[in-house]
């Protein structure tokens, strides 16, 4: 049986939004008939729920900025989050400061055409977030052996599965630190 009827309205939603219990809240968080203000409250704790809503496509049709004139940490933690939908990756993607694709660069589930695209992104702390990434391909790991930030080249010659061809170059880095880190981690 479900936590809450799929009938509760919308002010009793609103009241159980403030209940102690955290799986209510989270409830109240997934249900369909939540009022925006009560999501955005609601959002910072139960991401999921919030981005899970089958009620969200429609509130954002009803209220097309919906999550864009949300705080700024609710925005980069709905983008951190595995179920951030295409059209919030594709505003973090594009987004002026630096810190909306540092967060998606940071979401465990990026699409390779995404990760390619903030591999070239022109902020380091981009690139270095997904040079830090356990999947990425070896292809953009060459690329990001050749960054023009040493800070970026730091995180590739950290990796444990580096292609022969990164450690050629990296080996032959103008960085000192750069060069320590890969011997470190080709020691290990």
């Amino acid at each position: 049986m479900p936590l809450l009827m799929l009938d509760t309205t919308a002010a009793r939603l609103e009241q159980l939004a403030a209940h102690d219990d955290a799986a209510i809240r989270a409830a109240v968080a997934a249900h369909p008939n939540t009022p925006p203000d009560v999501l955005r409250t609601l959002a910072l704790e139960c991401p999921g729920e919030v981005l899970g809503n089958p009620g969200l496509p429609l509130l954002r049709l009803a209220h097309p900025r919906l999550m864009l004139d949300w705080p700024r940490a609710t925005q980069l933690g709905l983008i951190r989050h595995p179920l951030a939908p295409r059209w919030l990756r594709r505003f973090a993607l594009t987004h002026a400061q630096t810190e909306f694709p540092v967060a998606l660069a940071t979401n465990p589930v990026l699409s390779p055409e995404h990760m390619t695209t903030l591999a070239a992104h022109s902020a380091w702390q981009v690139r270095a977030r997904i040079a830090a990434r356990p999947e990425l391909p070896h292809a953009l790991i060459d690329t990001l052996a050749a960054d023009p930030d040493y800070g970026v080249r730091m995180y590739i010659a950290a990796r444990g599965d580096l292609p022969e061809s990164s450690v050629a170059r990296l080996r032959r880095d103008s960085s000192v630190f750069v060069r320590q880190v890969l011997e470190q981690t080709q020691r290990t």
